[in-house]
């Protein structure tokens, strides 16, 4: 049985010339176990000659079973490898059963961890032919009606009317400030507004432990003291309570929250790309960057933190939900103001990010900087008086802003959730 997949692979090779499935999986004999020289015919003729050999030449020499392939590509490639990782796996069984008889039970576990996370999966080339694929104008008139499948709100009506929100496919935004700037605080704020619409939202927390994380949390929601909920003052615990025995009615979605001591020290992108699966996430929150470890290794800081930003990218791009990261922004000055030449040990966040917000903050005024965005006009500047203890942001209107200096609601874009009626306004919420 186990020959099938490796026979109609080679046959599909042979009749279609389709060499990417090799290219792109870097297929060698060890995936051929039955045809270790059919195979290794095809792929010599391939490097020495530029093409997969003829049928007839190939046939001539090999006497092995010829099959009419209609199965796509996809299904090939993936059967191959469901093979290949079938065979893996009762390899590492049999060589494990030593060291369970001696009860090395960490050596054995090491051995399938090691196993599973060299396991193989498939590529496929796929390429769209723009002049006869219509799916672009359906997914704009889909956006048209159901804008909120496609965007999740930023928390700010003001910005979400210069971007759109964040792409729910596409999207790697990075929120850069100073220390001591408010960055956690406005992630969170987009957090609750991705929880508001209803998503299953996941923040990883680097620094703060989920008590104060939630703390903010309530602090955005309810308006509720945060040097009283953090300081524990009795004055307001009637407040709090009625609070959150309310809270779970407030929400259909769900706001999960990871720390370094769940997971026993800092989280790195493959810990990420767990969170994501395991809690089944439509959007990530990572507060922040520089408290990631590099799964790679990178001997300097830079290579470090290009190495980050670069699998987080990747990891976007695999899970296809939206990932927003705050990071530090260093001291260097520009004469044209804030750009992505000032954020903190690497050039690479700046070409990875799809959006880049700069914050600037002076007392109680905040500004948002919309440095990059993939999809929108850049340069923009939003400016807010903020009661971070109140959890409140209050826009401050500006002609020069992008959207004329006037308050806007795009609220009815997004699919939204029922609040209890003391929450509902953009500033009691946020």
């Amino acid at each position: 049985m186990t020959q099938i997949p490796q026979l109609q692979v080679i046959n599909y090779l042979l009749t279609t010339k389709d060499s990417s499935l090799i290219a792109l999986n870097n297929l060698t004999e060890e995936y051929f176990s039955d045809f270790k020289k059919e195979f290794r015919f095809i792929k010599d003729h391939l490097e020495q000659y530029g093409k997969i050999p003829d049928v007839e030449t190939f046939f001539s020499i090999f006497h092995i079973e010829r099959l009419n392939v209609t199965e796509s590509p996809e299904f090939l490639i993936k059967s191959l490898f469901d093979d290949y990782n079938t065979r893996k796996i009762v390899e590492v069984v049999n060589k494990i059963k030593p060291s369970l008889i001696e009860g090395k039970v960490d050596d054995a576990v090491k051995q399938i961890k090691d196993t599973v996370e060299n396991m193989s999966q498939g590529i496929t080339l796929h390429c769209v032919d723009l002049l006869k694929d219509r799916s672009r104008y359906d997914a704009y008139v889909e956006r048209t009606q159901e804008f909120g499948k496609y965007y999740i709100s930023t928390g700010f009506p003001e910005l979400d009317q210069i971007v759109g929100g964040f792409d729910r496919e596409e999207e790697l935004a990075t929120i850069v400030a100073r220390t001591n700037y408010g960055k956690s605080w406005i992630l969170l704020k987009c957090a609750v507004a991705s929880c508001k619409q209803g998503l299953n939202v996941g923040i990883y927390s680097g620094e703060m432990s989920e008590r104060k994380v939630g703390y903010r949390i309530d602090t955005l929601i309810g308006n509720i003291s945060n040097g009283g909920l953090t300081h524990g003052n009795v004055a307001i615990q009637n407040e709090y309570k009625k609070y959150i025995d309310s809270l779970p009615e407030k929400f259909n979605g769900s706001l999960k929250v990871l720390t370094p001591n769940m997971i026993n020290g800092p989280a790195d992108v493959n810990a990420l790309r767990l969170f994501i699966e395991k809690e089944n996430l439509d959007v990530l929150y990572v507060d922040q960057l520089s408290l990631l470890e590099d799964q790679r290794k990178g001997k300097t800081p830079v290579e470090k933190m290009s190495n980050i930003s670069k699998d987080l990218k990747n990891l976007q791009v695999m899970k296809r939900i939206p990932i927003i990261s705050v990071c530090q922004q260093n001291r260097t000055a520009s004469e044209n103001g804030v750009d992505t030449t000032q954020i903190a040990q690497s050039d690479r966040i700046g070409q990875d990010s799809t959006m880049i917000i700069f914050l600037e903050k002076k007392d109680d005024i905040m500004k948002l900087h919309l440095v990059k965005s993939r999809d929108s006009e850049n340069g923009k500047v939003l400016t807010y008086h903020i009661d971070l203890n109140l959890g409140k942001f209050t826009y401050i209107p500006d002609a020069k802003d992008g959207i004329g200096g006037k308050p806007v609601n795009v609220e009815d874009r997004f699919e939204e959730v029922s609040y209890a009626k003391e929450f509902t306004t953009d500033e009691d919420c946020f």
